[in-house]
């Protein structure tokens, strides 16, 4: 069972100037702005899904939107990531069931940021702040891509390390999504169910 920790902020006072006051931000200095250099970084990692930005929402927040969550670790110079997206993008059988069935986040590993990170539904909501190398360790991510499927309060369901071919991570995208793996006792059970949900629908998509 993962755990989650919350990160402890610093809470930074801000100085409220009178009207008659000059402003750092009223001035231009012809350079970025700190609050835009922010922006710039936090937007950054969104290069990593271009071109798949109806699938995978903004990391900025996480959250499960009433949905399971879809959480892709990846980095940049990892080819089985780049193939992982172009599947996605090629296959609309991927692209829309993902969209129906999950809130789906992709994390590069690579960049720093600040995600928070919800959970647990409106009842019983929790948010943490989290950095995104925290993020990773917390789902112990070891390689990329490191594809994990949670519930909506944060736990994983399953968590597929590597690239799967487009047919099974359907199958696999299915069993979650359709909530097949309900009422399953243990680890052993789920991996021998999952197989063979795999192999049903490999031969009914190559038959198709």
């Amino acid at each position: 069972m993962h755990r989650f920790f919350l990160c402890l902020l610093t809470l930074l006072a801000l100085a409220h100037a009178n009207d008659d006051a000059i402003n750092e931000e009223m001035i231009s200095s012809g350079s970025t702005s700190p609050k835009q250099a922010l922006e710039e970084a936090n937007n950054l990692d969104k290069l990593s899904y271009a071109g798949l930005e109806d699938v995978f929402l903004d990391t900025n927040t996480i959250a499960p939107h009433g949905k399971y969550m879809l959480l892709v670790f990846g980095k940049n110079g990892c080819s089985y990531c780049e193939l992982l997206k172009q599947d996605i993008k090629q296959h609309d059988a991927l692209k829309n069931f993902i969209k129906a069935h999950y809130s789906a986040y992709y994390i590069n590993i690579s960049y720093s940021k600040m995600h928070n990170f919800q959970v647990g539904g409106p009842h019983k909501n929790r948010e943490f702040k989290l950095p995104t190398a925290e993020l990773a360790s917390i789902y112990d991510v070891n390689s990329t891509p490191t594809i994990v499927f949670a519930n909506p309060d944060g736990k994983t369901i399953y968590e597929l390390p590597g690239y799967m071919p487009y047919k099974q991570f359907l199958a696999v995208l299915e069993f979650v999504g359709k909530g097949l793996h309900k009422g399953i006792k243990d680890n052993k059970e789920f991996i021998s169910k999952l197989r063979a949900y795999i192999l049903k629908r490999t031969r009914e998509l190559n038959a198709a």
